[in-house]
């Protein structure tokens, strides 16, 4: 099944494009890695779901961005690929496509600089200060002409995920206890997923909470699943 591929001009900068595509792929979890000669950004090792791959090239304000996910054979042991469509594998596949659009979305967002008509000065283009009252003749560059200021980027913020870990570390808990121990684990483990990726958002702390109290429902869930298995066996 072909590779998602997604072209697209964005109109930013190499080095503005670098930051936001590296933080972004390092909030989520991503490691840059060589597969059969290929520079990829890659995701898991096949022991829970399909590992994920994101391709990323970009020059002169332009995007190029492949997706997939390959067939797990052994965990780090891989087959094939799998594009983003189709309905083996569709919840992983689902979980890359709306990883992909959440970076494309970043990558296209409006800066100060996209809201400068056209036609306007170049002070106000390249951020250099219009000369002062005040300022005496002869004085230093430095004096008379302010530094151009950084532009304000707007970078991933994963707080769904602290709120996801946040539920699922609720949940699990009681659910082990109480109801399917099984079940627990399942929610403990996605709890624990989300919180790793949530504590690098603005709502840390909520995601430090939902990760401690879902290593403690996949713990519950975990002796439960023992204790029936020691019981039905006796």
């Amino acid at each position: 099944m072909s590779r998602f591929i997604a072209e697209f001009a964005c109109n930013k900068p190499d080095d503005m494009i670098k930051f936001i595509s590296e933080d972004f792929f390092l909030k989520e979890g991503f490691e840059v890695a060589n597969v059969k000669g290929e520079i990829v950004w890659k995701k898991g090792v096949g022991m829970m779901t399909a590992p994920q791959f994101v391709k990323l090239i970009y020059g002169g304000g332009k995007v190029h961005i492949e997706a997939w996910l390959k067939y797990a054979i052994l965990p780090g042991v891989y087959a094939g690929e799998m594009g983003l469509d189709g309905f083996m594998g569709a919840l992983p596949k689902a979980n890359l496509k709306k990883r992909v659009d959440t970076l494309i979305g970043l990558l296209n967002q409006l800066t100060p600089a996209d809201a400068v008509p056209q036609g306007a000065p170049a002070a106000a283009v390249q951020g250099t200060a219009v000369p002062q009252a005040g300022v005496p003749q002869g004085a230093p560059q430095q004096a008379a002409a302010a530094q151009p200021a950084p532009v304000p980027v707007a970078v991933h913020n994963p707080t769904g995920k602290a709120v996801l870990a946040l539920v699922m570390g609720v949940l699990s808990i009681p659910i082990s206890w109480y109801f399917s121990a099984l079940i627990g684990i399942v929610l403990g483990i996605v709890g624990i997923t989300a919180g790793i990726t949530g504590i690098k958002s603005t709502s840390k702390v909520m995601a430090i909470f939902g990760l401690v109290l879902s290593i403690i429902g996949a713990a519950l869930g975990a002796v439960g699943w023992i204790l029936n298995i020691v019981l039905l066996a006796a």
